[in-house]
């Protein structure tokens, strides 16, 4: 049941995002998109449920230099897309996976 409660919210939010829904005048998508911007991939161990990620994402996106941040609990990895031009040390978003209580694995990308 939670599943399929999980699969529903999921299937909505990627509707909205594939419909260009914007947030405070902006395209949610092509902040992740500017050009100039790195996506970097870690694992992240611990992460068990939806809940669970939304709290590191919340921690990722207080780092100045993070432009976007979108955890998966299921594929235990978050991405953070950098800010073009700024730079970002890879120990911060270590810290901030530790601080939320995860293991943290290797930069995958």
């Amino acid at each position: 049941m939670i599943q399929h409660a999980f699969l529903l919210i999921l299937l909505a939010v990627f509707l909205v995002g594939a419909n260009g829904c914007t947030t405070s005048g902006k395209n949610v998508g092509a902040q992740v998109m500017q050009e100039g911007s790195e996506t970097r991939v870690y694992e992240v161990f611990g992460m068990n449920c939806p809940g669970c990620h939304g709290g590191l994402e919340k921690l990722i996106r207080k780092i100045p230099a993070v432009q976007h941040v979108e955890a998966n609990w299921k594929e235990k990895q978050v991405a953070v897309t950098v800010k073009p031009g700024d730079e970002l040390n890879d120990e911060e978003i270590y810290d901030a996976i530790r601080r939320a209580n995860f293991t943290v694995g290797k930069r995958i990308k």
